[in-house]
């Protein structure tokens, strides 16, 4: 009976261990493929995957001093492949898409110093000339704070342009690169160049409404409290941009960095030991919107099949509206029996659900001008 019972122990030994090395070969093999995957690119060849983390130079320095020991982050290694992924599906979405013609300028640094991240795009109708002067629109891209450039949003901007509105795209640098404040730094730098260089396209500087997407909402709400606020970018490190916002537009504003499952991907981009930082209490969109008096008119975008934010654009909406904000909810249902999905007005701008969204956007948008004149 001894015998028995040792050879049992001794065959459940080899199975545990034969286990053991299945998971570790698993590791390692995952490991390799995740490197290969997220492998670094020359910033100055072609085609480049815009990731963060994944660009390389030898006269940039893209990795900033408070992001480092961000790329050895596990998840956020993980993230890394996940987006590249994504830039694939994204490139055959827009294959598929058929954008209007407008002016374009593109590639416009917003800080001098050759970083591909601190460039924005301009676009405004084909029709139109320099000196008119039309409603502005600025917007910030989304993808998760590690993943893509204002290119994401090129034909969104552009179908937005060829209603009648002069828009500024912006980029940004990524996670983990830098931190996510360090990316509200960078918008605020592109909004003051916008404020600063907006009288030489046609552009209205009293008709001006800000927008962002997913990761790009939450940027755009920030940056709307933080132009309300010396104290609040003080504590944030960002400069004034000056600019009078009279609509800002959140299609499925991730602005909860601290709530949810998620939060295990979304609480290390504010660096190592972002609990001891002063920006901790500050990493929700409740912690900051009391240092906002008056908030501009804000639209929110999502739709029931919006896993990723529906439940926190709907939070936002409650928040803004308690604090007696004007607010208006777009909460899309199914459509042609159909689930909307995350950003989806965004991906998709010129099906007809997407034509239908924007439209609704910039007619709140234009009323919110009527009111602020």
């Amino acid at each position: 009976m001894a015998k028995v019972k040792e050879k049992r122990s001794n065959m459940a030994l080899k199975v545990i261990g034969i286990i053991i090395a299945i998971i570790l070969v698993i590791a390692i093999v995952a490991t390799i493929f995740i490197a290969i995957v997220t492998k670094k690119q020359d910033d100055t060849k072609d085609d480049l995957v815009y990731v963060g983390g994944m660009l390389s130079s030898d006269t940039i320095e893209y990795q900033s001093e408070d992001a480092k020991g961000l790329e050895k982050n596990p998840i956020l290694k993980i993230m890394q492949m996940v987006w590249v992924f994504c830039s694939d599906g994204d490139a055959k979405k827009h294959a598929k898409q058929t954008p209007p013609e407008v002016n374009m300028i593109k590639d416009i640094p917003y800080i001098d110093d050759g970083n591909l991240y601190h460039q924005l795009d301009v676009f405004y109708p084909s029709d139109a000339s320099e000196s008119d002067r039309l409603p502005v629109v600025i917007d910030i891209h989304g993808g998760g704070w590690m993943y893509a450039t204002k290119d994401l949003n090129e034909y969104y901007c552009r179908a937005i342009a060829d209603r009648g509105y002069t828009v500024f795209s912006i980029s940004y640098r990524l996670v983990p690169d830098v931190t996510v404040n360090e990316q509200i730094q960078d918008v605020a730098l592109a909004l003051k160049w916008i404020n600063d260089n907006m009288k030489n396209y046609p552009c209205d500087s009293e008709s001006i409404m800000l927008t962002g997407d997913s990761a790009g909402g939450m940027l755009s709400v920030y940056s709307a409290v933080l132009l309300q606020s010396e104290e609040l970018r003080d504590i944030f490190g960002v400069v004034d941009a000056g600019l009078d916002i009279d609509a800002l537009v959140l299609t499925s504003p991730v602005s909860y960095m601290k709530n949810g499952a998620m939060s295990i991907y979304m609480k290390p981009m504010w660096g190592k030991g972002y609990k001891d930082k002063e920006t901790y209490n500050y990493m929700n969109l409740d912690e900051i919107i009391d240092f906002a008096d008056n908030m501009p008119p804000t639209y929110l975008i999502t739709s029931s099949g919006d896993s990723l934010a529906h439940e926190q654009t709907v939070e936002a909406s409650k928040l803004l509206e308690s604090k007696g904000f004007k607010v208006k909810l777009a909460d899309y249902d199914k459509f042609n029996g159909k689930d909307l999905p995350h950003v989806f007005s965004v991906l998709e701008p010129f099906d007809e659900i997407g034509t239908e969204t924007i439209d609704g956007a910039l007619e709140f948008f234009d009323e919110s001008i009527k009111e602020h004149k």
